[in-house]
């Protein structure tokens, strides 16, 4: 009963994301709005019909990013954004130290290599659009850090355990990646009109990624069978 309602669960919020894109695009507020909220409730409750054992940090970090939608939709000055990116770097040092948590095993070099690619690409972009940042810039910087430093440890969990649940984090991860590059292109260098519904679209399909993740965390086990029965 729980997977044919996760299903559904599941189907609707394609759709409102779908519906969200189509409502950036055309920039009606109202429907874009409720699209976000809908989306993030969706979340909570899949998570939370879902999850055995319902980590608190896990939805102090839904609650940060709610926060933080809702600041950048409702303000969209240099300040507003400004207290909307704080409270999405809050999001984002939840969901690291859940995956640290989750890790089985962190080891440096193939973190420190898995991060290098995803900082130098996002420095870059940070970079190349510094003079229109203004006071954003320093928190676009930690921005880089900290998505550079979770992208590290998952490349490594990756490598060092490539099951199902590590490749929902990744792919989780490239979205992520992917909607700070559209967001610093579109909103300080050069405006595109596609790129709007495109920010939304990566950073809801993150959020449901990363989900899944946190629910087959939770639910997956490993059963390591001894050589000595296998012939």
């Amino acid at each position: 009963m729980t997977k044919k309602i996760t299903d559904l669960l599941s189907v609707f919020y394609f759709v409102l994301v779908v519906f969200l894109a189509v409502s950036v695009y055309y920039n009606t507020e109202l429907l874009t709005c409720i699209s976000r909220v809908l989306c993030m409730v969706l979340i909570v409750g899949i998570y939370l019909l879902n999850s055995n054992k319902k980590d608190k940090i896990y939805l102090y970090s839904l609650l940060s990013c709610f926060i933080s939608v809702l600041l950048f939709f409702f303000n969209q000055s240099e300040t507003g954004v400004l207290a909307a990116g704080l409270f999405f770097i809050i999001y984002r040092v939840l969901m690291i130290d859940i995956i640290f948590k989750k890790s089985k095993t962190i080891r440096v070099i193939p973190v420190f290599l898995g991060s290098v690619p995803f900082f130098a690409f996002l420095l870059y972009v940070v970079f190349l659009t510094h003079s229109s940042l203004g006071h954003n810039f320093y928190p676009a910087i930690i921005h880089v850090l900290l998505i550079s430093l979770m992208a590290g440890v998952v490349v490594s969990n990756y490598i060092l355990e490539d099951d199902v649940k590590n490749i929902w984090l990744l792919t989780s991860v490239l979205f992520f990646t992917i909607m700070i590059f559209v967001f610093i292109i579109e909103r300080y260098y050069i405006e595109i009109e596609l790129f709007k519904p495109l920010r939304s679209v990566t950073f809801f399909i993150g959020q449901y990624l990363f989900l899944r993740y946190m629910i087959l965390s939770e639910h997956q086990t490993v059963i390591d069978l001894p050589l000595e029965t296998i012939e």
